[in-house]
């Protein structure tokens, strides 16, 4: 089973209150998609500053559940993932959730999503978490982390897609009162390594200006602590001093920087993608001895 969220949100306070937000039990908050196969898709998240849920279409927070095939509405099965109460909201579980994927603007924090319904996903393995926006409009985050903390109640959560890679900041030094990316990728990978992951593919953050896309050093820092790391994608560039901190992972077997969002030209001295640099890191990664 596969579910999408677009998390939309202008304040996360009191989501579990009277006045709170997307429910993912109540079964009228989530659409099928056209795909076979379990593939739903939630209701975008819309909150105003004082938190009252506005919705699509300013609809009521919980519809009775509509057996009109036309609505758009999923359908439920007693013996599968849904139930009924006898006021007639639909609620639905998510206890075979194998798959998540998240849209999320820039500056705006996951934790949200712990008050939304998915607390119990015993068998959610994969995430895609696609972060955008501009950062030059924003001074700095409310909170020191993303949230990448409430993963850690996912057991089975071993593969994660990162996506920053239409996320824009000022690569170098920013003006005051502001954040460079390298203090972006900072928030948005914080606790990464707590979440026992075997593999991620992660797309660092882009300065359009100067043309830049490339893992900073608190990125390559806060990457070496997923010590459970197999496969490690990095679809950008990344100077060779940075990629040293990688082969201390102990078990990881597959490293790739991936420059197929970012078509640097052969002479570009400013990036570490010449053969020279990954050929040293290669003969780095292959001396190591990985125990199984």
């Amino acid at each position: 089973m596969r579910l999408h969220i677009d998390c939309i949100w202008d304040c996360a306070e009191d989501l579990d209150g009277v006045n709170g937000g997307l429910n993912l039990n109540v079964f009228e908050q989530v659409k099928a998609s056209d795909s076979p196969g379990g593939h739903f898709q939630a209701m975008p998240l819309y909150m105003s500053s004082s938190c009252e849920y506005l919705g699509m279409g300013n609809a009521p927070k919980k519809c009775k559940y509509s057996s009109n095939p036309n609505s758009g509405h999923v359908g439920f099965d007693l013996n599968d993932n849904g139930f009924t109460h006898g006021n007639g909201f639909v609620e639905k579980t998510w206890d075979r959730l194998q798959y998540l994927s998240l849209w999320i603007e820039v500056g705006q924090l996951l934790t949200p999503l712990s008050s939304a319904g998915l607390e119990n996903c015993p068998k959610l393995e994969e995430i895609r978490i696609k972060v955008e926006g501009d950062c030059r409009e924003l001074s700095r985050p409310s909170e020191r982390e993303f949230g990448l903390s409430i993963l850690m109640n996912y057991p089975s959560l071993k593969r994660m897609h990162l996506d920053c890679g239409d996320t824009i900041g000022y690569a170098h030094t920013a003006p005051s009162g502001q954040m460079d990316l390298s203090l972006w990728e900072r928030f948005y990978l914080f606790c990464i390594g707590d979440l026992g992951l075997t593999e991620l593919d992660y797309w660092p953050p882009q300065d359009r200006d100067v043309n830049q896309r490339s893992l900073s050093l608190p990125a390559a820092g806060l990457l070496q602590e997923c010590v459970g790391l197999r496969k490690l994608f990095i679809h950008g560039t990344a100077h060779e001093h940075f990629m040293m901190f990688l082969p201390r992972i102990p078990d990881l077997r597959d490293v790739q920087l991936r420059g197929d969002y970012y078509p640097a030209p052969e002479n570009d001295m400013s990036t570490e993608m010449r053969p020279d640099s990954c050929c040293r890191f290669e003969a780095a990664l292959n001396r190591r001895r990985i125990s199984d």
